[in-house]
């Protein structure tokens, strides 16, 4: 789900900018994301963090 809403922000703006170079080289600060397609993005890389934690937890307490 997380990478799904990552995906879709990531969507958003190419739709809205065109610009593929920005996407294929994002870790170089050339994407301009709109606030809702940050929040977006946000929100899916927060749900990627808490799905690790969640499976190191799973694996440190075998539930």
């Amino acid at each position: 789900m997380g990478l799904v809403l990552v995906m879709l922000a990531y969507g958003g703006y190419w739709r809205r900018t065109e610009d593929g170079r920005g996407l294929l080289l994002f870790w170089q600060r050339r994407l301009a994301l709109s606030s809702t397609e940050f929040r977006i993005q946000r929100a899916g890389l927060a749900l990627l963090w808490l799905a690790v934690a969640l499976r190191f937890a799973q694996a440190f307490w075998h539930w």
